[in-house]
């Protein structure tokens, strides 16, 4: 009996593993595509991510440009306004370049303040209020009415131009660093 039970098992056995060996290929097969599909979900994932995170350098690229070149030109707006003024009037082009260069400057502002990282956005408003208080003096100057109570004294065509010269282009200077800094093209040139 013993010979013709181990005839059955192994018949048995024989059947059942020819039977479920299409089942068992199935289910590798089927785990090897859900592993594929995984890798290839994970490897889309990640080139999004990597999409996402090149398009926002791009755009804070792009904006700090932007906010650099327009704090220059409104500075730059502010001196020769105040070096008309100083000789002895201001010229319509001159309001009319003036007026534009803070307008440009103010658009861009506003756009940076969307993607500004906050320690950039911090000197960025310094900027701002600075000249924004260059302005108030070179209008105050231009109008003939200037404070008279300031730190150093009344105001004058020479400390508007001193604070344009010096304080708003030295922060300017730092807004830029600054955003070279968080570009990760500052300091070293990886010159050898």
């Amino acid at each position: 009996m013993s010979a013709d039970f181990t005839t059955v098992v192994v018949a048995v056995l024989g059947v059942a593993g020819t039977l479920s060996s299409p089942l068992l290929g199935q289910r590798i097969a089927a785990r090897a595509k859900e592993q594929e599909f995984s890798l290839e979900a994970r490897l889309r994932d990640d080139d999004r991510r990597e999409t996402r995170r090149r398009e926002g350098f791009e755009e804070r690229r792009a904006v700090y440009a932007k906010l650099n070149t327009a704090a220059r030109q409104y500075n730059q707006a502010m001196r020769a306004h105040l070096r008309m003024l100083a000789a002895g009037g201001v010229t319509d082009q001159a309001q009319a370049d003036l007026a534009e260069s803070r307008r440009a400057f103010r658009d861009v502002f506003s756009d940076a303040q969307m993607v500004l990282p906050d320690r950039v956005l911090e000197v960025a408003m310094q900027v701002n209020e600075g000249l924004g208080a260059a302005y108030g003096m070179a209008k105050r100057l231009e109008a003939a009415h200037p404070r008279l109570d300031g730190a150093d004294g009344p105001e004058t065509i020479e400390q508007a131009s001193e604070y344009c010269r010096t304080t708003l282009y030295d922060q300017i200077a730092e807004l830029r660093q600054l955003m070279r800094e968080d570009l990760g093209v500052a300091g070293d040139s990886g010159l050898a």
